[in-house]
């Protein structure tokens, strides 16, 4: 290798950006336990290889009523401590009264967690395993606040844009924080349900409350919820479009960690399952069983810095079924020769509105689609200006519902 390659491996690696230029690289997860592997008390951080199923040692003990926590603003010894008025969920101990939200930051070697019912976002730095509590203020925008049910943060993510998501469990908060210095939060508002979401809405509060995130490499937020249903989440449009319903998990098993092994599969673990933890494979969603030598701990969140690879999703572009029989088809992804196809084949006659956004929501062409026969094409030129980068295109019928999302790769321009 010459010599000016190896310089550039040196800075690609000491910018902390080797996993994002050649591949996933954690082969890792942090797990939050309790001591005993059977117990329920998540205050315990620890270690486990993905590949042997090794647990490491008690990493910190957040339930340590002696350490001190500091402000994420001046690093000095927090004192301003979110009250908590029912005196049940020990504010003032770093993981509370238990952690299910967590997220590895692998750029500034931060743990970003939340405790449970405790309205506050906190990190541990790795370097020196201090706490840092971000603001006097929490995720609902007041002081003294206490999360209810419906409220409580239970799963977290760091996306590949480097900010950290987070959602409530009614899912009418979309959280955003950022990483680096002092964080700073930001309420996106309430998710949408997509068209296909009829018998599984991410606002039901029974059957896709907990769970965890994991993000991929489109731009997508995915929640696997404790009752192992998938929704995929767009950051931009803050679309929730449920995919299903994992395969293969045991009946007791309930889903409360997620995280992305190095082979882009999706290990799961369980705060009540004791027999195994599971693999699934995201191009069929089906799970199997998954080993350590010396038995799993009960976990109630997982967390590495890997993203899912779109390529190895079966579910990266959507065509939904609306009355059973439609099908549509975007072509080719990436563009090639400025211009991409739609294809409609079966699909409900009946106008349509093609839509095309940018990443930031913003709408750079719409068209209206009249559908008369069971096949129909619509080639869609794209302006020679455009930026490289991903785009968002949207088929949306006469009731406003949306029918269709796929994200579109822009590569080049001619």
């Amino acid at each position: 290798m010459r010599r000016d390659s190896w310089i550039l491996l040196l800075i690609l690696l000491q910018g902390g950006v080797f996993s994002e230029a050649f591949g996933q690289s954690d082969k890792f997860a942090y797990a939050v336990t309790d001591v005993k592997k059977d117990g329920a008390n998540w205050t315990v951080l620890r270690k486990v290889d993905i590949k042997s199923g090794q647990f490491s040692d008690v990493i910190m003990d957040g339930s340590a009523n002696r350490r001190t926590m500091y402000a994420s603003s001046n690093k000095e010894p927090y004192l301003n401590s979110i009250r908590d008025t029912f005196k049940l969920f020990q504010p003032d101990i770093a993981f509370g009264s238990g952690v299910a939200a967590l997220a590895y930051d692998r750029r500034n070697e931060r743990l970003f967690f939340t405790p449970m019912y405790v309205d506050q976002l906190r990190y541990v730095d790795l370097a020196t395993q201090k706490v840092y509590c971000v603001g006097t203020k929490g995720f609902s925008g007041t002081s003294g606040a206490k999360l209810d049910g419906t409220g409580t943060i239970s799963r977290m993510v760091i996306a590949g844009d480097g900010n950290g998501y987070t959602l409530s469990n009614d899912g009418d908060h979309l959280y955003r924080f950022t990483t680096s210095g002092d964080p700073l939060l930001t309420d996106l508002g309430a998710l949408t349900d997509a068209a296909v979401n009829t018998n599984s809405s991410i606002h039901s509060f029974c059957s896709n409350a907990g769970g965890d995130m994991i993000a991929d490499n489109g731009g997508n937020l995915l929640l696997i919820t404790a009752s192992n249903h998938v929704f995929r989440i767009g950051i931009t449009d803050k679309m929730a479009t449920f995919l299903g319903t994992i395969k293969g998990l045991p009946e007791k098993f309930t889903t409360n960690g997620a995280a992305v092994d190095d082979e882009g599969k999706v290990l799961l673990s369980s705060s009540t399952y004791s027999d195994s933890w599971y693999t699934v494979d995201p191009k069929n969603w089906t799970a199997t069983p998954y080993h350590s030598p010396d038995g799993v701990y009960h976990s109630s969140d997982l967390a590495n810095s890997n993203v899912l690879s779109t390529n190895n999703q079966s579910s990266t572009s959507t065509a939904l079924n609306l009355n059973g029989a439609s099908m549509i088809k975007l072509y080719p992804n990436p563009v090639e020769n400025n211009q991409f196809t739609l294809r409609f084949t079966n699909l409900v006659a009946g106008e349509y509105n093609l839509q095309l956004m940018d990443q930031l929501g913003r709408q750079l062409l719409e068209r209206k689609v009249t559908i008369l026969s069971s096949s129909h094409s619509e080639n869609i030129k794209l302006q020679n200006n455009m930026a490289k980068g991903v785009y968002m295109v949207k088929v949306i019928n006469r009731q406003n519902q949306q029918v269709f999302v796929e994200k579109l790769m822009v590569s080049r321009l001619l």
